[in-house]
């Protein structure tokens, strides 16, 4: 029997001994009855356990055995699907499977069909080989920034900005790293365990200012031959739930307790930050966290608009955070993520039928809480001094004496978008810092100082 079986087996047998019988009758022992899982080559759907998180048995589920053997030796061997491409979104049930991946081995991720476009993208992180940008026909590369201006170029292509200015320091143990439009994440290369990768990393803001149709563009880059060992590190999927009518902070704990957000029969480590206790007066806002992030897979479920400073909001956002650290993050996620959204924990499932909120619309939710925040700070702050100022100055004149003399946006009210990122690297000037080359006397052969080289021919 082969490595990737046995440890199919032993994975199929550990999640019928953490689980109790379908029936709920316990053993003459007082133990809780294990649930056997087939052997044999050819099972029936129904002799094994269920794969889904839902308790559902699948036809596909026959086949237990057919284990794929990984990811090959080929640069990118991921084939485009087209179904995802052309409907965006036409889901469909997968079993568990395992997989190799750098001599380990994985698991490949769930998908459970949604009814609706439930989640968004809302962090990415993608590696790739630098020989991923030789193949676009850049072959004169010389330094880091030459490889970081031809990558600037693909980065606009697909989300609209492109790598605007060089950071100091390097980020994530990459030795260089370069800042992505205005802040919207970071490009990162170099180091001597990087096996010559590169990382993308888009942040919140970056997926909100990306130019609309950006995650089709990336999934077909990432899926096409020219891009080298590409591969997703990480991806958050967030739900946004503006009214707050759907699942509170206070549900997803009691969930937790009922099961929710158990997986495979294990239950993850919850948390809880803020005010619990006294139901959080000051309006700063609760979040509820179940999983650690260390592991592969992370849930949040917070306030989302008491974080931004809008203590009245009633804004819920619900949030998983996927890591490849034991799985193979499939790059359909990026244009079938509700899917994956609702496969993570039972409890998410109830949102398969409530469409999250507009990209436009939770720009406009950010900046209504900023300006909330700072009205609500100026008042305590100030509100007395500007309450005594008016009568003396007066409103205009008050006014004209406070304002700052910079027309520039407060970062919190700052709208993302592409349109309005700094000029990528690639349309801006090259910069020339190297010293230019000199022939001295020694280049021909000549000692350097006092050489025929030098020597002025004399008149006769």
């Amino acid at each position: 029997m082969s490595q990737i079986k046995r440890l199919d087996d032993d994975l199929r047998n550990k999640r019928g001994k953490q689980q109790p019988a379908r029936s709920g009758v316990s053993r003459e022992d007082g133990q809780m009855r294990v649930r056997a899982a087939s052997q044999r080559e050819g099972a029936k759907a129904s002799d094994i356990p269920p794969t889904v998180n839902t308790g559902e048995r699948i036809a596909k589920d026959a086949d237990v055995n057919q284990v794929p053997t990984a990811l090959s030796q080929n640069n990118n061997p991921h084939v485009p699907n087209q179904e995802l491409i052309e409907a965006f979104q036409s889901p469909t049930n997968s079993p568990i499977q395992l997989c190799m991946r750098d001599g380990k081995v994985v698991m490949q991720m769930v998908r459970i069909p949604a009814k609706s476009e439930c989640c968004a993208i809302d962090t990415l992180r993608v590696t790739m080989h630098e020989k991923t940008i030789f193949n676009k026909g850049f072959r004169a590369l010389i330094s880091d920034d030459d490889v970081a201006r031809a990558f600037s170029e693909s980065i606009e292509n697909i989300f609209g900005f492109g790598i605007t200015k060089k950071y100091d320091k390097g980020r994530d143990f990459f030795a260089h790293a370069w800042e992505l439009g205005d802040n919207y994440g970071h490009f990162a290369m170099g180091g001597m365990r990087q096996r010559d990768s590169i990382l993308i990393a888009i942040n919140g803001q970056g997926c909100l200012a990306a130019r609309q149709g950006w995650e089709l563009r990336l999934y077909q880059f990432l899926t096409s031959s020219e891009c080298v060992s590409p591969r997703i590190t990480r991806v958050d999927l967030a739900h946004d739930d503006f009214d707050g009518t759907q699942l509170s902070v206070h549900d997803f704990d009691r969930a937790w307790d009922e099961g929710g957000f158990d997986r495979f029969g294990n239950r993850p480590e919850p948390q809880n930050y803020g005010s619990w206790k006294n139901n959080d007066p000051m309006g700063k806002g609760l979040t509820f966290y179940a999983g650690t992030k260390s592991s592969s897979q992370l849930f949040r479920g917070y306030q989302k608009g008491k974080q931004l400073g809008s203590p009245d909001s009633p804004w819920i956002r619900a949030e998983v955070q996927f890591s490849n650290h034991d799985k193979i993050i499939p790059f359909e996620i990026l244009i079938d993520p509700s899917s994956y959204f609702v496969a993570a924990y039972p409890i998410l499932q109830q949102y398969s039928p409530n469409t999250t909120g507009k990209r436009t619309e939770t720009v406009r939710k950010m900046a209504d809480a900023g300006i909330e925040h700072f009205t609500k700070y100026t008042k305590l702050g100030y509100g007395k001094f500007i309450r005594i100022a008016r009568q003396i100055y007066g409103d205009t004149e008050f006014l004209n004496l406070v304002q700052s003399d910079e027309e520039e946006w407060p970062a919190r009210l700052r709208m993302p978008g592409y349109a309005f990122s700094s000029t990528p690297l690639h349309r801006q000037p090259p910069e020339f810092s190297h010293v230019p080359f000199i022939l001295t006397a020694s280049d021909y052969g000549y000692p350097d100082g006092d050489s025929s080289f030098n020597s002025q021919p004399t008149n006769h």
